[in-house]
């Protein structure tokens, strides 16, 4: 049998309040309710509040849910990492805390895990809209969006982490991991375009998983305006890793890209 992880990190959030977490909880692949996979669900709680950090605690031991922190707010890069070198699992399931793991994307995982050999699978996020998020194109400084995609391999394509299946040891013995360098933003691309350097194409599940874009909006201009900053600074450091043909090419895009959100400096707010 098959063992898979699937990780969700939270950050200040109560488990009842992460809809990756329920919605696991209510699939048919939450233990005991399905014996043919082995599923566990893991909890890396980056939490600094004391109160939710213990309510989260709780919660996981009286519900079968693997709880972990370590006393830091862990970068997610060394997170992801912890878990592809030191847990005994065959693949890793990377989300966010407000996707909906839906049966759907889990039989079709398993079933993928069981028939394709492959390196990193993801499935196809869709917006609120219905234009696919992820995955895309990657071009000279920034992402290109793709109309349609057929499941299967696909190569030089990046994708937004939420969803993402890891092959441990496939990944493992081509000596990738994720740049713990990175601590935010550019920590799943960087990880997509390390692949395509190596010649590793992706493969795409036959499975959406939907993505409300708007997500962020209810977020102050100061958490936006220190998010855009942490883009900014992670695609520098991305586009100085391919070439300097590309960091070059990213300088001159910066100001640019101030221009289109100049609103985010223009208050303290």
């Amino acid at each position: 049998m098959r063992k898979f992880i699937l990780l969700c990190v939270l950050y200040n959030k109560k488990c009842d309040e992460s809809e990756t977490i329920e919605s696991f909880c209510s699939s048919d692949y939450y233990l005991p309710k399905n014996n043919k996979v082995e599923v566990e669900l893991h909890v890396w709680d980056n939490s600094t509040d004391n109160v939710v950090f213990e309510y989260n605690k709780k919660y996981c031991d009286n519900n079968d849910i693997h709880h972990h922190f370590n006393g830091n707010n862990e970068f997610l890069s060394v997170v992801y990492n912890k878990f592809l070198h030191e847990y005994n699992s065959d693949f890793i399931l990377i989300f966010d805390d407000d996707s909906n793991v839906s049966n759907e994307y889990l039989n079709g995982v398993t079933r993928a895990a069981e028939e394709v050999e492959f390196h990193v699978g993801i499935p196809k996020i869709v917006s609120q809209l219905g234009s696919i998020y992820s995955p895309a194109k990657f071009g000279l400084v920034k992402g290109k969006h793709i109309n349609d995609i057929s499941c299967g391999f696909h190569s030089g394509l990046v994708a937004i982490s939420s969803g993402m299946v890891v092959n441990c040891k496939k990944v493992i013995s081509e000596k990738i991991s994720f740049d713990e360098k990175l601590n935010l933003y550019g920590i799943d691309t960087d990880f997509f375009l390390c692949l395509a350097r190596k010649g590793i194409p992706l493969y795409v599940f036959d499975v959406n998983i939907t993505h409300d874009l708007s997500v962020f909006n209810i977020e102050s201009k100061k958490v936006k305006r220190k998010r855009f900053l942490n883009l900014i600074k992670s695609n520098v450091y991305i586009a100085k890793k391919r070439s300097n043909f590309h960091l070059l090419l990213f300088l001159l895009y910066i100001p640019l890209v101030f221009i289109k959100n100049i609103k985010l400096f223009t208050t303290n707010s």
